[in-house]
């Protein structure tokens, strides 16, 4: 068995820090949100809708009569904290980043369509010994993104994708978000672009992320840069 080294476990830190930033963001961008629908103000849903006006209707509650000054006190303690919770998430991402640099495989997996930094980041960490899964279908199976199987005596059953639950549900969003950018991409392959003509697209998100995953795992067990897999990008 492999152990993880020091730099590893920075990695593991700083990426499960980076996981649980955004919903400390989001609940408090949903508080301020919430305060202010109550008193029929109202936003765009996109966080840069509500950074562009957030402040400007908290200082129109602020001269309404109707408004204790408390809300809005609390209003204007909690905004700042939200563009302080932004900054930290870029500070996470700048940090995992720089250390996972200095890794081996880094770049390998950075070569992978849809892959950002903090997805091959987690990957080091989560494929640092990739015998650990006996194949990139077991691999897709314990992160939530193809069906588990289980058996003795030479028989084998297939049962169901596993719930949030009951996976690494963490690495199942990253890897679905992944698959959003690889149906979005101009070099997605031939394969991406029947299934997209052809099934339903919550149902191509996953098949994509499914076969990303397996193909992460084979990059990792043997060393081969994404360009040479065409099954999610076209070949260029």
């Amino acid at each position: 068995m492999r152990y993880r080294s020091n730099l590893q476990r920075s990695v593991t830190w700083a990426a499960n820090d980076e996981n649980e930033a955004p919903k400390r963001k989001s609940r408090k961008i949903n508080h301020i949100r919430g305060i202010l629908s109550g008193y029929g103000l109202i936003m765009g849903k996109s966080v840069n809708a509500f950074l562009a006006k957030a402040g400007s209707l908290i200082v129109e509650l602020k001269e309404r009569a109707d408004v204790s000054p408390f809300i809005v006190s609390e209003l204007n303690a909690l905004f700042p904290k939200v563009k302080e919770a932004m900054a930290k998430i870029k500070e996470l991402e700048t940090n995992i980043e720089s250390i996972a640099k200095t890794l081996k495989h880094y770049d390998l997996f950075q070569s992978a369509l849809g892959v950002g930094p903090i997805t091959a980041a987690t990957m080091l960490v989560l494929l640092c010994n990739p015998e650990v899964f006996k194949n990139g279908r077991e691999f897709a199976a314990y992160i939530g993104l193809a069906p588990k199987s289980s058996g003795s005596d030479g028989k084998n059953f297939v049962t169901h994708i596993p719930k949030k639950y009951e996976c690494n549900n963490e690495v199942r969003t990253l890897l679905v978000q992944c698959a959003h950018a690889i149906c979005r991409s101009k070099h997605k392959s031939d394969w991406v672009s029947s299934i997209l003509a052809r099934k339903p697209k919550k149902v191509v998100i996953i098949a994509v992320a499914n076969k990303l995953a397996r193909q992460l795992w084979i990059m990792a067990k043997k060393g081969e840069k994404f360009e040479r897999r065409f099954i999610l990008a076209a070949a260029q």
